[in-house]
């Protein structure tokens, strides 16, 4: 029998992060650990006059319900809602909280209230999708309005009917996190799924415990481009935990994912790569054109340079015209950055933008994936 600490000590003990390399809890996960999705439904008080009108009755109907609660008699047809609204609240269970522990709520108006500032949240029991509550929530809103009655560059009023209570549910019920399955075989499960890296995965794994016994080299196995299974060794199974934080120490050579551009429509956030590029390509959107044009040239050499050959390369341009005839000529750099730049100049918006960037991924010359939030 090996002593608990000789694989922790020898994995703990590696050089450090090297270029080109990633330690395995950076892009994998083991299975069961895994968020869980609650949501209920719930009434705001306290609100200015902001809330739901008669119209929504079923706001009418949670009123009488939660009065009747605490033996309040009351006919729904002498409740006025302008101070109520109806919402529905969400949270993420995390795989390792437990009784007692926080988490942050997001409350989102079902009726037609106008407002849920300086709403306070009574409490609301979250259910997971088999029907169990899990947490409670309960709490002031918080709906980010800034100075100036902006939100992320867009009037706050459009943001007024969503908000957050931080920290604002409490665990009621745990949910397990299984880690370990039969035959004392955990599954990771990366976060990019790929064949080369999940079968380097499973072989840097199978090195690292080879060192301790040989044996053990055939411990990891790649099940598929997304999944690499790894054997406790018997030596080490009444320690999973020290096992599993050995492991994620593991040095990998990821291979690279492709670029990405993340957009936002909610909030015309738009956020990529400074390296995302794009091929030929034409674009009408509403009075503004976009062209990008790629085209080949040859650099021929002096004729009295003996042993050299003509350099063939790429040349990209821009022109990005909007309503008002102004036209921006970008330098020769095909890349989003500078379309983005170019657009902005001439006063785009951001759905603008978002509208382009998914017209020209549409077309394939968007070299990145895009990502709508």
């Amino acid at each position: 029998m090996l002593k608990r600490g000789l694989f922790i000590a020898l994995i703990f003990s590696t050089s450090p992060l090297m270029a080109g390399l990633m330690h395995i809890r950076d892009f994998a996960r083991p299975v069961g650990e895994r968020d869980n999705q609650l949501s209920g439904v719930g009434l705001v008080v306290g609100l200015a006059g902001t809330g739901d009108t008669q119209a929504s009755s079923f706001t009418q109907q949670a009123i009488a319900n939660l009065l009747a609660n605490f033996g309040i008699e009351n006919p729904e047809s002498e409740i006025r809602t302008k101070n109520v609204a109806t919402v529905m609240v969400q949270a993420k269970l995390g795989p390792y909280l437990r009784n007692g522990d926080r988490v942050d709520v997001v409350v989102s108006s079902m009726g037609d209230a106008t407002s849920l500032s300086s709403g306070s949240l009574i409490q609301t029991p979250l259910k997971g999708a088999n029907g169990i509550v899990y947490a409670v929530a309960q709490g002031s809103i918080s709906i980010g309005e800034m100075l100036g009655g902006r939100v992320g560059g867009l009037l706050a009023a459009k943001g007024k009917t969503t908000g957050r209570v931080p920290d604002g549910a409490i665990v009621e019920n745990e949910v397990p996190a299984t880690i370990v399955g039969d035959e004392n075989v955990i599954s990771y499960a990366l976060r990019q799924p790929d064949y080369t890296t999940a079968a380097r995965m499973a072989m840097a794994i199978n090195d690292a415990l080879g060192q301790i016994k040989p044996d053990y080299r055939d411990s990891a196995k790649a099940k598929d481009a997304s999944v690499v299974e790894v054997r406790i060794p018997p030596d080490f199974e009444e320690y999973p935990a020290d096992f599993i934080a050995a492991v994620e120490q593991v040095q990998v050579e990821v291979e690279e994912v492709a670029d990405r551009v993340v957009v936002n429509e909610r909030t015309g956030t738009v956020v990529m790569g400074m390296n995302v590029t794009i091929d030929t390509v034409a674009v009408a959107h509403g009075n503004l054109n976009v062209n990008v044009q790629e085209t080949s040239q040859v650099s021929q050499p002096n004729w009295y340079s003996p042993g050299q050959s003509a350099l063939y390369y790429n040349n990209s341009n821009y022109n990005v015209k909007g309503g008002g005839g102004s036209l921006v000529a970008l330098p020769e750099s095909a890349n989003v950055s500078d379309l983005v730049n170019a657009l902005n100049t001439i006063g785009a918006s951001s759905r603008d933008l978002i509208s382009i960037l998914q017209a020209i991924k549409e077309a394939g010359a968007l070299h990145a994936d895009l990502e709508i939030m």
